[in-house]
This record gives structure tokens, C-alpha cells and sequence, in this order.
């Protein structure tokens, strides 16, 4: 049998994992979005441009990016092929035909992000004078669940497979060892150290994660290629588009990872099921084991939300705790409810009883471990993810979140009514049927972990500007609303120290100087019939800009203040 004299082993199988994280690709994976373009969004140019290019916040994957420019009537007007500027990976470009006409064109853009998550969108500009540019319709196609539902259940049962493998073997390895001070536990290890009949459903158990791991790992590279790429499923299964995906995307390279891990596992498995070699080698083997579920479980992080984070390395980490204790926690329950019914069939029915009582009483000192480590890592992350309260209620993300906590739960709900049932000989029937109902409700939860790792969280809302200087002998405010990147409302009022509007206003000039040296300085000119001075006018990226207030009086006097605006969100 397969077993651990010590549980405290299970935090130094955990530390042995960490040094793993040397083995995965280092470069800072994020959800990628616009920066700046040329042309800018809603732009009217005197002339043609002769090229289109795209800055976005990260490096993108150099695989499935497109640039499609059309005139008003959606004839094509780019040539060649959209590509990485030599210069920097975070900037794709493709060049136009020479001597475009007069009117409104469309860039229909599509790349990849280096967490693995396509995104698209529209860039409206305009050559010449005429029709009034349209707003922008930019989406990232990851936002919708109903759309890769097949994605989603792949992960799902990628979630599932590991869970029944991971618990299944540390079931075995450090909770059913620590029984041995119960007389009937003692007898089940007896039992099991000459034959494996005294956990019958245990092998099948384990099986059957592996082979759903595999499954779903080994499909999940066309599914998600086929997604990137912006094709069918059926061209997702062609070997140029899996090349690409292997050669060029992260999610690619890691499925080649994992893929390894898989082949590895199954080796280890058959040793560690072997009862020809000795217990403690068959430890050994389980042990090696655990260790390559969880290098499975850390691979997984590195092609997702996690690192797309800031500062990937902590969330990264957080990522693979909570997913390794709701793996611990789930498969757990799996073996308990479908092993310990039928363990130790030599046993009389009132040790079987006797013994299904120990494990729950055993398991709950892991299992308050186990929701101690999801609690904390649960909360960093959504605290990371939901950087506002209101967008719980008011995305997509937040709503499936919420929906996740409350299953969570439900689940601890159980867990408490199974350690009561355990100190109650009568309630055997009832911890049986309670043990179905936590482990369907942790199949739920899991699912709703798989739809989240393709909705994208919600960012920070926008918040508006509104500020006042002094200066001199006047009174200067700066309104600006949404305060977002794309158009926006700039508003000024002039008062004199007495808090009234200042007349006879000839001129106000706003100029908006980046913190970003590689971004280019925006000047405008606001109408001066009344106040407040407005304007309609873009923002081409985010960030901190300076914006510097210039007015002058009907007697020349030059009114000036500057004000410090951070675009796309609070301060």
C-alpha cells in the first residue's frame, strides 16, 4: 500500500514543486490591449497614410495576428501580410496602398495575447474632409461564455481529471495512513499491503483521472488553436494551424509541457501500482506522482488570468495553491464517496462503519487545511481580478465569481454536517448521501472556475476629472468626462477671485503632454462662445498625461495652469 508515515511530507512535496517554476517560459504573459495607433481611433488626416500600425501594453504571440483596412464600401486597401515591427514585439503593422481617396476607413484588426486570450477590434479614421467619423466598436472576442463553450468543457473536465487523480493518490498516501491508531483502519492497511481489494474502487478511480487528464489535455491544443486563430474547430485539427500553435503561442509551448508531464505520470502510476516491489518503492512511486499532478496543476497557471497579472510571480503561486486544495478537497470526497462504501470487504459491516467514521474525522483536519489555503488565495485573488466592488454585480466575471463563492459555500455547509455525522454512529446513511451532494456541488464549483479562465475580469472603472487651480488672480477648472481612452468632454472654466466667470475670453488652448516620451503631444482649441469652454476630443492611451491650460483675456492677460490627468481609471 501506498502510504506516508508523516502528513507533514505534503508541505515539503509542495516546496519541491516550487523550484518548477524555473522550468516554464519567464516572460511576462498579459492580456494585451491598445495603446496608441497611427492612425488613431476617429483621426481625420489631410492625407493618406501610407502604413497602419497597432501599439498594444505587452508583447504579442507573433501567431494569428490579421490587419484588414476597407473603405466605405469594404474594398480592401492594405497589402501584404499585418507583422511585428522589427523594432518591438508589442506593435504590429501592415502597409496601405499609395493615394487612398478622400472618406472613412475601417481597421479591422485581430491578435493574440501572450496569456493565450484572442482580441479584436475596430479602428475608424478618416482622409479628408467629409462624413463625420463613427465611435469606435472595439470587443475582445474572449468576453462571451456562449461562445467556446467546448473550451470550457475541456477545462472543466480537465479540472475534474486532476482533481480524482490528485486526491485519489493523496487519499492514499497521507490521509488513510494517519487511521493506523484505529483498530479497523489498521486491519483495512493490512489488508492492503498483501492485495488491493481493501480499496476495490480505488484503481478505477485513479484511472479514470488520468485518462480524463489526458483526454482533455491532448484535445485542448486544436480547440484552443482553432479559437486563436479565429477558425473553425474542424481547421483547428490541420496541421499548419497546430504548428503554429505549437511553434508561436504560449499556450502551444505549454501544452507541449503537459503533454510530457502526461507520459511521465503514467509510468510512475504503473510502478506505484505494482505489488510485485516493495511498499516503501511503491511510496516512492506515489510520491513521484504527486509531484507531476501538481507540475501539471503549475503548468496550467502560466496560460491564463494569472500571468496577465502585474506582478505574475505571487498570483501565479496563489493560482496553483487554490487549485492544488480544491483538487485535494474534491478528489477526497470522490474517494470517500465512492471507496469507503465498499473498503475492506473482509471487515464485518459495523467496522466498515466503524472505519468510514475515522476517515471523516481524519479528513477533516486536511480538509479545514485545505479551505484555510482556498480562502486565502480565493480572496488575493479577487481582490487582483475585481479591482472595483461594483463590477461583482455589473460583469460577467464578477456574476460568475459571486456564483462560485456561494457553491463554495454550500460545499463548507456539508463539510460541517459531515464532521458532525462522523461522531454519530446512527448517521452513517446520512454522511453517505451528504458526501454525494459536497462532491457534486465541488463538480459545479469547478465548472464555474472553468468559465472563468475565459471571461475576461473587469477593469477598474473610469473615473471623471474634475480639479481647480489657482493662479494669479483667476480660478481655473478642468473637467473631463469619462476620462477613458477614446473621446471625451473637455470642459474649463475661467472665475476671477470672486468666484465669477471671467468675459471676454479670446482664446483657450489645451495641450496634453504625455508621461510616455514615445507618445506624441495633443493640442486642441476649445470654442470660446460661453462657458463652460467644451470640446469633444481623444484620448489615444492610457496612462498619466499633463495637461496644460493656455488662455487669454479680452486685455492679453495669459491665464496658464497645469493639471495632471491619469486616463482609464483612479488614481
Amino acid at each position: 500500500m501506498l502510504y506516508q508515515s508523516r502528513p507533514a511530507r505534503v508541505a515539503c512535496l509542495l516546496l519541491l514543486c516550487l523550484p518548477l517554476l524555473i522550468l516554464f517560459p519567464h516572460s511576462t504573459w498579459a492580456h494585451a490591449f491598445i495603446v496608441k495607433s497611427s492612425p488613431a481611433e476617429n483621426q481625420v488626416l489631410d492625407k493618406s497614410p501610407s502604413q497602419v500600425t497597432i501599439t498594444f501594453n505587452e508583447d504579442l504571440q507573433s501567431a494569428f495576428m490579421s490587419i484588414k483596412v476597407t473603405d466605405e464600401t469594404g474594398k480592401r486597401v492594405d497589402t501584404g501580410k499585418a507583422q511585428l515591427t522589427p523594432e518591438h514585439n508589442d506593435t504590429m503593422e501592415i502597409q496601405l496602398v499609395p493615394g487612398m481617396k478622400h472618406g472613412i476607413y475601417t481597421v479591422n484588426w485581430r491578435a493574440l495575447s501572450a496569456d493565450g486570450h484572442p482580441v479584436s477590434g475596430v479602428i475608424p479614421f478618416q482622409v479628408g474632409s467629409g462624413s463625420n467619423p463613427y465611435t469606435n466598436e472595439t470587443a475582445a472576442s474572449e468576453g462571451s461564455i456562449a461562445s467556446r463553450l467546448d473550451l470550457i468543457t475541456v477545462r472543466w473536465f480537465l479540472y475534474i481529471g486532476i482533481s480524482l487523480l490528485f486526491g485519489a493518490l493523496c487519499f492514499r498516501l497521507f490521509v488513510l495512513p494517519g487511521l493506523s491508531r484505529d483498530k479497523d483502519a489498521r486491519a483495512l492497511q493490512e489488508l492492503d499491503q498483501r492485495s488491493s481489494a481493501a480499496l476495490p474502487r480505488w484503481t478505477m478511480l485513479l484511472w479514470s483521472g488520468y485518462g480524463i487528464t489526458s483526454a482533455a489535455i491532448l484535445i485542448s491544443l486544436p480547440l484552443q488553436a482553432s479559437w486563436d486563430a479565429g477558425v473553425s474547430i474542424r481547421e483547428g485539427f490541420t496541421l499548419p494551424i497546430l504548428g503554429e500553435a505549437l511553434q508561436y503561442t504560449g499556450a502551444g509551448q505549454i501544452w507541449f509541457i503537459q503533454m510530457i508531464l502526461v507520459l511521465l505520470l503514467s509510468v510512475t502510476l504503473i510502478y506505484a501500482l505494482d505489488h510485485s516491489i516493495s511498499i516503501r518503492q511503491r511510496c516512492l512511486w506515489g510520491n513521484i506522482s504527486v509531484i507531476l499532478t501538481l507540475s501539471l496543476v503549475l503548468s496550467k497557471t502560466f496560460v491564463g488570468h494569472p500571468a496577465a497579472a502585474a506582478h505574475p510571480a505571487p498570483a501565479i503561486v496563489a493560482d496553483f495553491l487554490h487549485f492544488a486544495a480544491a483538487a485535494f478537497w474534491i478528489g477526497s470526497l470522490a474517494v470517500m464517496a465512492v471507496c469507503l462504501p465498499v473498503a475492506g470487504p473482509e471487515l464485518s459491516v459495523s467496522e466498515r462503519t466503524a472505519l468510514q467514521q475515522a476517515a471523516l474525522r481524519r479528513f477533516a483536519g486536511w480538509g479545514i487545511a485545505m479551505v484555510a489555503v482556498l480562502l486565502a488565495t480565493g480572496i488575493y485573488g479577487a481582490v487582483l481580478y475585481v479591482p472595483a466592488p461594483s463590477l461583482l454585480l455589473n460583469t460577467s466575471y464578477g456574476l460568475v465569481l459571486l456564483g462560485k463563492i456561494a457553491l463554495l459555500l454550500i460545499m463548507l455547509v456539508f463539510a460541517a454536517s459531515q464532521f458532525r455525522s462522523a461522531r454519530q454512529a446512527a448517521a452513517a446513511k446520512r454522511a453517505a448521501g451528504g458526501l454525494r451532494a459536497e462532491l457534486g456541488t465541488g463538480l459545479l464549483v469547478m465548472l464555474l472556475a472553468a468559465a472563468l479562465t475565459h471571461l475576461s475580469p473587469g477593469q477598474a472603472p473610469a473615473v471623471p476629472f474634475e480639479e481647480t487651480h489657482a493662479t494669479g488672480e483667476y480660478h481655473v477648472t478642468l473637467a473631463v468626462s469619462p476620462n477613458t481612452v477614446g473621446r471625451n468632454e473637455f470642459k474649463v472654466t475661467i472665475q476671477d477671485s470672486q468666484g465669477a466667470a471671467v468675459s471676454g475670453i479670446q482664446q483657450v488652448t489645451l495641450t496634453l503632454v504625455p508621461a510616455d516620451p514615445d507618445q506624441t503631444h495633443q493640442e486642441f482649441v476649445l470654442p470660446v462662445k460661453q462657458q463652460p469652454f467644451h470640446s469633444q476630443e481623444l484620448m489615444t492611451a492610457k496612462g498619466t498625461w499633463i495637461v496644460k491650460v493656455h488662455a487669454l483675456t479680452a486685455s492679453l492677460d495669459a491665464v496658464d495652469a497645469d493639471f495632471t490627468l491619469h486616463v482609464g481609471g483612479k488614481k
